[in-house]
């Protein structure tokens, strides 16, 4: 029959109209249910009566309506805290001072004196290493250098012999002279003669054995002139003027300023041989002394007060060099030690050197410690952005140990009014520097834009747009359109 009265024209219209009433009586519903017209909201139920089976009643309308105006979220009353600003962060615990202990000399570790993790004080002896080859080179460099002492002593002897020379050279050419005057004057006297006797002869005066005798005495007295010339010439060498001016002297004025220039230019070469003997003693004195360095310093001694940390070298080894991978062994000054913390950009700003660090260490979480910032990095690790600050820490009881990860709170100022709420109940916006809060005011939620500070402990720190006795809401805040009416539940906790 059902289907019969479908396939009747009148059927079909029938339904028809039935299906479009429907629709608008659901479209009417939704309108009012959003509407605040309580004529809309009366219309719409009077007009959907027929259809109250099957859609809400008014009843049921009303009660939504109360429900959405009365929406129950956890909320707070915000107040006004005194809080001593501070900033967080992670990071280790360093050593203040470590030095890895070489040995200058080459070579075999003979013996040492510590044990790996024990005590040591600076001066204590930490190893040895073996002297017998430097001790037998020390004695070949010794002999060595004593007989570079007697050349030293031969070559100033004979410097000074040299010098002393000058004078008796020096006379010994007045002396030249003399004789070459002497020697001059009688060839002259000898030509006035000769001429005398040949004029003789020639008249007949002399014989001819006379005259022969007369030249043979004449040729005799001219040789020893040239001779005394000779001579004046080869005494006269490094004693004359050019001799002085060559030198880059100039002419002296006195006699016994003359004889000082003439030691000197004639005792150079001694002179030099004299400053070479002493270079090489002086060579060979460094020879001996850099061994006796190298004796001195195969006992090697502790640097700093501290902890060996690290033993790398054993008795017998063999040290080739001072250079990587040839220590013997770390020291480290635990006894103060670095709290080193790697705080972001945005928030060390205010970081200064002297400010108090506090921490813990997971290792001791019961106990607390607490340094004084003694480095703040001038520059900014860019992969990071954060800036290493160290803070000096003293372990004597030696409870921190370098690579212990620590949780710190830096102390950047004094204690200060401040507000703080529940990081949940702010919406953060894209900078992270500002956000929104939902304030209720006359029992409707409204969105209020606020700017923000460092957060830590789960809580933010707000230092504009909340006021102490502002009402905010904890939760659901992207989902309240301002003027939603609102029931707030404070928490209890």
């Amino acid at each position: 029959m059902i289907i019969n009265i479908i396939k009747s024209k009148v059927g079909r219209y029938g339904l028809g109209i039935l299906l479009i009433y429907f629709l608008v009586s659901l479209f009417l519903v939704r309108i009012s249910k959003s509407s605040n017209s309580r004529a809309l909201k009366n219309s719409t139920s009077f007009l959907t009566k027929p259809l109250s089976f099957a859609l809400p009643s008014s009843s049921d309308q009303t009660e939504d309506e109360n429900t959405q105006d009365l929406l129950s979220v956890l909320a707070m009353t915000v107040e006004v805290e005194s809080i001593t600003p501070t900033v967080e962060a992670s990071g280790m615990v360093d050593f203040m001072e470590k030095v890895d202990v070489y040995s200058k000399v080459p070579g075999r570790i003979e013996k040492t004196y510590f044990k790996e993790g024990e005590d040591v004080s600076q001066g204590q002896k930490l190893f040895k290493m073996e002297t017998m080859p430097l001790e037998l080179e020390l004695l070949k460099q010794e002999s060595t250098m004593e007989s570079s002492r007697s050349q030293v002593k031969l070559a100033r002897e004979k410097y000074f012999k040299a010098k002393g020379n000058v004078l008796g050279r020096i006379q010994e050419h007045e002396k030249t002279i003399s004789i070459q005057e002497k020697a001059r004057q009688e060839y002259e006297k000898a030509k006035v003669s000769f001429v005398g006797i040949e004029e003789i002869y020639n008249a007949g005066g002399f014989s001819r054995e006379e005259f022969e005798n007369a030249k043979l005495n004449l040729n005799s007295k001219e040789t020893a002139y040239q001779l005394a010339e000779r001579d004046v010439e080869i005494r006269s060498i490094g004693l004359t003027d050019k001799d002085i001016l060559r030198n880059n002297h100039k002419i002296p004025e006195t006699k016994e300023e003359r004889i000082k220039i003439l030691e000197e230019i004639n005792s150079l070469i001694e002179k030099a041989e004299w400053e070479v003997a002493e270079g090489v003693l002086k060579a060979h004195e460094a020879q001996v002394n850099s061994t006796k360095m190298m004796l001195k310093e195969s006992l090697v001694f502790s640097p700093l007060n501290g902890v060996v940390a690290k033993q790398f070298k054993n008795e017998g080894e063999i040290l080739s060099s001072s250079g990587p991978g040839q220590h013997v062994l770390s020291v480290i000054n635990v006894r103060q030690v670095f709290a080193v913390l790697n705080i972001p950009e945005s928030e060390s700003i205010d970081l200064k050197k002297g400010m108090r660090v506090s921490f813990t260490a997971d290792v001791h979480k019961d106990q607390k410690f607490s340094g004084v910032v003694q480095l703040v990095s001038p520059v900014i690790d860019q992969k990071s952005h954060t800036v290493e600050i160290k803070a000096l820490v003293d372990n004597k009881a030696k409870l921190l140990k370098p690579g212990m990860f620590i949780r710190a709170n830096i102390t950047t100022g004094q204690e200060k009014p401040t507000i703080r709420i529940p990081s949940t109940a702010v919406l953060l916006n894209e900078n992270g520097s500002t956000g929104i809060v939902c304030l209720v005011r006359d029992g409707k939620g409204y969105r209020n834009e606020v700017k923000l500070g460092p957060q830590s402990e789960g809580k933010i720190i707000v230092t504009e747009g909340l006021s102490n006795g502002d009402t905010i809401l904890l939760e659901r805040i992207s989902q309240i359109r301002d003027g939603v009416s609102v029931n707030p539940l404070f928490d209890k906790r």
